[in-house]
């Protein structure tokens, strides 16, 4: 789901980087604290700081976007939102889960943020900055300042309960930190390409 290109089942996936001149998303994301957290911008209570250390840094951005089998753009899906953290190679992947909370024993206890209709990353330091306003009919990621100087990255997901997973070097530091929107159906997952 991070990798041009990959197809799953009819449909593919693209990847964007958030640098491009006329867009509201920022190149990067500010962590200084080297803790993420994520929350739903509607919900002040949904706030949660991811259990690994990320490092401090400015972190690349990327979309993973399902493309449409028919190449309709109004097809189009976002599949993923990819935090770069570290360099590659992957050694291995691992689930997200919360500071303070034990690891997920099975699938079925994975750790999730309900969404009213968008996600948010930022810096965990500070705490939660409550409500955040976003707009009811944005179609992509978007940038929030904050007045204590922290910035938000917004990405409307749709309603539903999403995972996030890291990904990890070889001396087990995070690579990526992949959020997964759910976008992709089993049977797609399991399907061959076409």
């Amino acid at each position: 789901m991070i990798r041009y290109g990959e197809r799953f089942g009819a449909n593919r996936i693209d990847v964007r980087m958030w640098n491009a001149p006329n867009t509201t998303v920022p190149a990067q994301l500010p962590i200084a604290s080297g803790a993420i957290a994520m929350f739903d911008p509607a919900d002040k209570k949904s706030w949660k700081v991811f259990d690994r250390p990320a490092g401090a840094g400015q972190f690349r951005i990327m979309l993973s976007v399902l493309k449409a089998a028919n190449n309709d753009p109004t097809k189009d899906k976002i599949a993923a939102i990819v935090l770069h953290t570290g360099r590659p190679p992957i050694a291995r992947w691992t689930v997200a889960h919360w500071k303070g909370q034990n690891k997920p024993k099975s699938a079925n206890d994975l750790p999730r943020i309900a969404s009213t209709g968008w996600i948010a990353l930022m810096d965990a330091n500070g705490g939660s900055p409550g409500v955040l306003a976003v707009p009811a009919t944005a179609t992509q990621p978007i940038e929030v300042p904050l007045s204590d100087g922290r910035r938000a990255l917004a990405i409307p997901s749709g309603k539903g309960e999403y995972a996030a997973y890291w990904a990890i070097d070889a001396q087990d530091k995070p690579i990526c930190l992949v959020i997964d929107f759910d976008s992709i159906s089993q049977k797609d997952w399991r399907a061959k390409p076409t």
